[in-house]
C-alpha cells in the first residue's frame, strides 16, 4: 500500500460476523487475558440497558470489554448487538490511538446512538470495585 510495509504485527485485527445480532470482535478475549496472567478487568453491559437498543427494539445481546487494570488500556472487546461491528470499530480506533477506557467513559457522544452506550459499559468497571 503506497510503498509502505504495513503488517498486522502488534495491531488489533477486527472481525465481524453478520448474524442477527451482529458480532464485532477486536483484541483479546477474557480467556486469553487469563491465560496470559494479565492484571485485567471486565465490563459487561446487556443491550437491554442501552438507550438506542431500547428505542429501536433491538435489545438482544451484550457488550463486553477487557481492560488492563493498571494502564487502563482497552485490550479487547466483543459486541454482540445490532450494529455490533460499528460499535466495535469505535473501540478499535480507541485501541489504535491509545485512548483509555476511563477517557471513553466520560466522552460526550451524540444521543441516542449505540456508541453512547460505551459510557455505561465502562462505568461498569468502577461499579465492580
Amino acid at each position: 500500500m503506497e510503498g509502505t510495509n504495513y503488517s498486522i504485527q502488534d495491531r488489533p485485527v477486527p472481525y465481524c460476523m453478520f448474524t442477527d445480532p451482529q458480532l464485532g470482535r477486536i483484541g483479546i478475549s477474557e480467556k486469553e487475558a487469563k491465560e496470559k496472567k494479565l492484571n485485567y478487568k471486565v465490563a459487561v453491559l446487556p443491550m437491554s440497558n442501552v438507550a438506542r437498543g431500547i428505542e429501536t427494539n433491538e435489545t438482544l445481546g451484550l457488550m463486553k470489554a477487557i481492560v488492563d487494570a493498571d494502564s487502563k488500556k482497552i485490550l479487547g472487546a466483543a459486541i454482540l448487538a445490532s450494529e455490533g461491528g460499528e460499535i466495535m470499530s469505535v473501540l478499535q480506533m480507541a485501541m489504535e490511538g491509545g485512548i483509555t477506557y476511563d477517557r471513553i467513559r466520560y466522552c460526550v457522544f451524540a444521543h441516542p446512538t449505540y456508541s453512547e452506550s460505551l459510557n455505561n459499559l465502562f462505568m461498569k468497571i468502577d461499579s465492580e470495585l
